[in-house]
């Protein structure tokens, strides 16, 4: 079971290969058409891949440092998270919003790589001062993350108040086909200095193209296992059926050939 965005569809763009000319029409004795065009096509190929970015289901977890995109019918489903490698501070794409907090309060991925999340200002921190004691956490909309903290007031008791820590960028492209597959989910923009698929100037979720944040929830992924199966056995059922002509002729051409000798 895909828990969160970690794969997301791949369409086949699939062309003819050049046809091969044998013989051009021609025009006959007086004027009349003469249908002598030969031709015949070498196959077909792969022309590109295509990466479907929309939008998969959004379900609950009810972990707090899990955050979906929703984006639904904006381009890219809303965009995409920016993380970073700290070793070597390479820069990653992804939906999967998977996140959790070190001892020092980073806020990174859930996996054995563990990139850092990137906000306005860099890499955020969910960190408490001295004397905190965190009581939840709250992460909006349009991606600010405030700490609901209790901490003693001036009369020796405590007192509960809300802190600013940050606030979660989103990255769109205009043309994110161009990213390239980094694998789990992650997609590069290029080389530094590269901006293969071209960056949209606009870092705020829920304004412009971004798609605004959801706690509480991951993206699934938005492969349809049930479609994908079913189209799969359809395109056997053809292939099956081109076999079977293919194997059909060859048995008339054979008989042609016993008939002449």
């Amino acid at each position: 079971m895909l828990t969160h965005w970690d794969t997301n569809l791949l369409e086949l763009i699939i062309q003819t290969i050049f046809y091969l000319h044998l013989n051009d029409a021609e025009s006959g004795e007086g004027g009349v058409p003469s249908n002598n065009l030969q031709q015949h096509g070498t196959g077909v190929h792969v022309s590109s891949i295509s990466s479907d970015f929309n939008q998969g289901t959004i379900e609950v977890t009810g972990l707090d440092l899990d955050v979906a995109i929703q984006g639904e019918a904006l381009p890219n489903a809303g965009g995409f998270f920016q993380v970073v490698d700290p070793n070597t501070e390479e820069v990653y794409f992804t939906r999967a919003g998977a996140f959790e907090a070190t001892n020092q309060g980073l806020l990174v991925t859930r996996d054995q790589y563990r990139y850092q999340l990137q906000g306005i200002n860099g890499g955020l921190q969910v960190s408490l001062e001295e004397g905190e004691t965190l009581l939840a956490r709250r992460i909006e909309e349009d991606g600010r993350i405030n700490l609901v903290v209790s901490k003693e007031d001036a009369n020796g008791g405590t007192e509960d108040i809300i802190r600013n820590v940050g606030q979660i960028s989103i990255v769109n492209f205009q043309s994110p086909q161009y990213l390239r597959r980094a694998g789990n989910g992650f997609f590069s923009n290029g080389s530094p200095g590269e901006n293969l698929a071209g960056a949209v100037d606009n870092p705020i979720p829920a304004s412009g193209s971004n798609g605004k944040l959801k706690q509480y929830s991951l993206e699934l992924s938005n492969v349809d296992l049930t479609n994908q199966f079913a189209s799969m056995i359809s395109h056997q059922r053809s292939f099956q059926a081109g076999s079977r002509v293919v194997t059909t002729s060859d048995s008339i051409l054979q008989e042609a050939i016993n008939l002449k000798r």
